[in-house]
């Protein structure tokens, strides 16, 4: 979800996804039973060096890693 957003914005390393942008485009698609597999997908891609999540918790941030990946 995160990487597709990214993609279809044409995104270079350092772009932002709002906490704006992650309400609209992400969360409010989800259902409840989702929230689970959305927070575990989060954190792979947190882990895996693709995106940087910044003190809020929900602002995304596409990593040089992760621009190289789309």
């Amino acid at each position: 979800m995160f990487m597709n957003w990214f993609k279809s914005s044409q995104a270079s390393a350092g772009y932002v996804m709002s906490k704006q942008d992650v309400i609209r485009a992400i969360l409010k698609k989800l259902d409840s039973k989702q929230d689970r597999p959305f927070q575990i997908a989060m954190d792979e891609l947190k882990h895996d060096g693709m995106i940087e999540i910044k003190e809020d918790g929900v602002t995304v941030v596409l990593t040089q890693k992760g621009a190289e990946k789309l």
